[in-house]
């Protein structure tokens, strides 16, 4: 899949997963494709995400594996409802990419 692919199925209503090299490039490729969109604070695992504030209708988020829902990479999970929430115009998904290797 190429980053045109990617940057296109994000903007997209619909749900939309890819798999890049890098957390950089995944950060890259969706700060390109919402260019509106709030960018939270990083999530750990095993403690509560940072939601969005309230009111705020594009944000995306860089998350840890989560085995328990499927996930099993670390990914930047992205929403946008400013088109309207899931069925209704609205895009969401995840841009996962390999895990960090250690030193």
């Amino acid at each position: 899949m190429t980053e045109a692919d990617i940057l296109r199925g994000i903007s997209v209503a619909g749900r939309f997963d890819a798999v890049v090299g890098s957390e950089a490039e995944a950060l890259r490729i969706v700060r390109a494709a919402l260019p509106h969109a709030l960018e939270l604070p990083a999530a750990v695992a095993g403690q509560p995400y940072p939601s969005p504030p309230q009111g705020i209708k594009a944000w995306f988020q860089v998350q840890p594996a989560e085995p328990s829902a499927g996930n099993n990479l670390p990914h930047v999970k992205y929403v946008d409802w400013t088109g309207g929430k899931k069925g209704r115009g609205g895009s969401w998904g995840h841009i996962f990419f390999p895990p960090p290797v250690g030193p």
